[in-house]
């Protein structure tokens, strides 16, 4: 059987060959000197400074996807750690096109897919038919056209036009004017299904164009290499699924009826997973079967090789997920392959998502979800992972379990643990990759005794959603016996089930049968689990950087856990420059923690939940268990927290140290005190702001004004009557 496979693929590529081949010399006459061809989904001729492509006409009236990946980015004199774009590996697109002949012309043209007709066969169906639906890019004069192919050039449109350049992403990058004459097609590669180029382009800094009053930035020119990938998109597009307006990142459909009358319909964004024919039985009997094609991310190799291996494994955490949708091996990522070890490898080829290293002062990473407008497919995606995430990833660490972790107190941690934590990064990335929005309701679920037992952690974990912006387990005291996959976020129970919704393929003989057992099944789920709620933003469950469902008493423990970190005098003692800094970050981050923590109890004053669509303002009772906590913890200044030895040693500024809590911290009194200024008169079981007010003051009367304290209690009375509009002015305004 092998040998006849054998012979029959080399059959077939004679035979590719031969029509090659046979392609070759019908254009000869069209040129002045014999051209350089290039074979491919489109043959490419190079002759005479120009470059041409042959199309088959069975290509027409296809679509295509073109992606335009930085291969090499120039050194630029004002990039900042704020630039978030303009590395090496990150990939502008996809744009769509699609080519069409008409009156002697090429037509590349723009289509458009925001308008679904219910019936094309009725009255409205049959007059779109005669409106155009397309906007043109560009009309290219045929060249030529024999045995069913069409010449043109296109050269000059693959080095001039935006569609295949940077413009599109122009501000992201700060980039402005291209010079055109210094733009080179440097290669060309031809595969069955796409045509790859390398393009060198040059601009100048957008800086150079718009100075900064008072700042100069040099001028400069670059030269940024650039892959270009043009795809050809299949032509059956994925079944659209709707959305919930939430849970998945989606695309606005237009849906017209027969009748004229036009209603919007969210459609989620998602992979392509198809399975065998023969495959569907076993699937729906629910055996686990593989996908016809699995994602696969490959790693770049630029990232350090200690972290190689756990960015394969924090891809491949989404194999549970797949294999709660019923699928075995959905999900995968291993490193790029060298050009010995698969020589048709490239990076910036579209069909193959891209997981990028960027060394920059910027301390994030991103996992986009770029789709075609058919169906919301998700295609050509490349997550970017910023080399200092790993830095503020530690301070998280530090600050949300340096007091049960003495490992975590170390100025540098083992690698096993740095690997850890950079998982939990990647895990999110990926997961907005798959399609996924944020739910920052994952993390109200646990009571602070569930925070801190094991056991139910290893079934629930600390939230349901590692899509939640939850980092550790705060709610640990020192002494608490928990493992460390237990401190960190995982996949939970909601992620599971948003995988399962977006990507199980539900029966029915027709799509609008599956669809409607989709939303059945959702709504059972949703009522039967509450680990799968999604509160609405506005609601005080619903907040980023939080944990639990008491955050009084959560955050509470998080700020003993603080003030328990700055009593281990040995820690911030440093024993070299890098050290030092290590710990002044650090220290940076238990200050930002703080302001954060207190943020979320301040909430609660003049909040609300939503229950059952109903907004309730939260209760007297809470509100004043949370003016509790503002009295221990801001109105009676953390004078631990600004302890001189502290920071004498890490060389921080400990009057912008108290500045910046005390404007993050007063910033939410602010806001709270308006929103219980619009509380209704006639509001029930709720906290006035009169009472509040009250309470703050009761506080601030007992401080002392003597001693070595006074300095601070004063500065907070101060804070408190800028804030209520009462004392003197803020002269730093004057």
């Amino acid at each position: 059987m092998k040998v006849k496979r054998k012979y029959f693929l080399t059959a077939l590529l004679m035979s590719a060959c031969s029509l090659s081949m046979s392609g070759q010399h019908q254009f000869d006459n069209c040129f002045k000197s014999p051209p350089r061809i290039m074979h491919g989904m489109f043959d490419t001729y190079e002759s005479d400074g120009n470059m041409y492509w042959a199309i088959p006409d069975s290509l027409l009236d296809r679509e295509y996807s073109i992606t335009t990946t930085i291969l090499q980015a120039p050194e630029s004199p004002n990039r900042s750690s704020e630039t978030k774009y303009g590395y090496a590996g990150d990939l502008i697109g996809p744009m769509y096109m699609a080519l069409h002949k008409r009156d002697g012309k090429l037509i590349i043209a723009d289509p458009q897919h925001s308008l679904i007709i219910t019936d094309r066969a009725g009255d409205i169906g049959r007059i779109t038919k005669l409106t155009p639906t397309e906007r043109t890019y560009r009309s290219l004069p045929i060249v030529a056209e024999s045995n069913g192919m069409t010449l043109v050039e296109i050269g000059t449109t693959l080095k001039c036009f935006t569609l295949f350049a940077l413009e599109p992403a122009y501000y992201d990058m700060k980039i402005s004017s291209r010079d055109a004459k210094k733009d080179t097609i440097e290669d060309v590669k031809g595969r069955n299904d796409c045509i790859l180029l390398r393009i060198s382009r040059t601009y100048r800094n957008m800086s150079a164009l718009r100075p900064t009053p008072g700042k100069t930035i040099p001028s400069y020119e670059g030269i940024w290499k650039t892959g270009v990938c043009i795809s050809l998109m299949p032509k059956t597009p994925i079944p659209m699924k709707r959305g919930d307006g939430k849970t998945y990142f989606e695309i606005s459909k237009r849906i017209m009826a027969d009748s004229g009358r036009v209603t919007r319909m969210p459609i989620i964004k998602r992979w392509r997973l198809d399975i065998r024919q023969e495959d569907h039985e076993r699937y729906f009997k629910g055996e686990l079967v593989e996908p016809v094609n699995p994602i696969v991310f490959y790693v770049d190799r630029n990232f350090p090789k200690l972290y190689q291996k756990s960015i394969i494994e924090a891809v491949r955490e989404w194999r549970q997920a797949f294999e709660q949708a019923g699928f075995k091996n959905a999900i995968d990522a291993r490193l790029a392959p060298t050009s010995d070890e698969d020589p048709d490898f490239c990076m910036y080829d579209s069909r193959y998502p891209y997981i990028s290293w960027k060394t920059s002062g910027m301390a994030n990473a991103y996992g986009p979800s770029p789709c075609e407008g058919r169906s919301g497919e998700i295609t050509a995606c490349h997550v970017g992972v910023f080399s200092s995430v790993l830095q503020v990833v530690q301070n998280w660490y530090f600050a949300q379990c340096g007091a049960i972790d003495p490992v975590a107190r170390k100025p540098i941690l083992p690698e096993w643990l740095q690997c850890e934590l950079l998982k939990l990064v990647i895990t999110h990335e990926i997961g907005h990759s798959l399609g996924l929005e944020h739910n920052y309701s994952g993390s109200s679920h646990a009571s602070i005794d569930n925070l801190r037992d094991n056991e139910y952690l290893s079934r629930h974990g600390i939230g349901s959603s590692i899509m939640d912006y939850v980092r550790f387990n705060y709610a640990l005291r020192p002494g608490d016996k928990v493992k460390l996959a237990n401190r960190r976020i995982q996949i939970g129970a909601y992620d599971r089930w948003a995988i399962e919704w977006g990507y199980r393929i539900f029966p029915g003989d027709t799509p609008e049968e599956q669809e409607q057992n989709r939303r059945k099944w959702y709504e059972q789920q949703k009522k039967d689990n509450p680990e799968l709620a999604f509160y609405d933003l506005r609601d005080v469950r619903s907040q980023q950087e939080d944990l639990g469902n008491d955050h009084v008493a959560v955050n509470t423990q998080g700020i003993e856990n603080l003030k328990y970190l700055c009593s281990l005098k040995d820690i911030w003692k440093t024993k070299s420059v890098v050290e030092e800094q290590i710990m002044r970050e650090r220290y940076k981050a238990m200050i930002e923690h703080y302001g954060h923590w207190v943020g979320h109890v301040t909430a609660h004053l003049g909040g609300c939940r939503y229950v059952d669509g109903k907004q309730q303002l939260e209760s007297a009772e809470y509100c004043r268990k949370a003016v509790r906590f503002l009295q221990d913890y801001v109105f009676t200044p953390p004078t631990w927290l600004f302890d001189r030895q502290i920071i004498d040693a890490v060389h921080a500024d400990r009057q912008e140290s108290i500045d910046k809590l005390y404007k993050s911290c007063m910033d939410s009194m602010r806001y709270a005190l308006e929103l219980m200024a619009k509380q209704p008169a006639d509001a029930k079981d709720v906290m006035t702001k009169d009472e509040l007010v009250e309470s703050i003051e009761s506080t601030l009367s007992a401080l002392g004004t003597t001693g070595d304290n006074a300095e601070l209690n004063k500065y907070v009375q101060d804070k408190w009557n800028k804030l209520i509009g009462n004392g003197t002015k803020d002269k730093t305004k004057e």
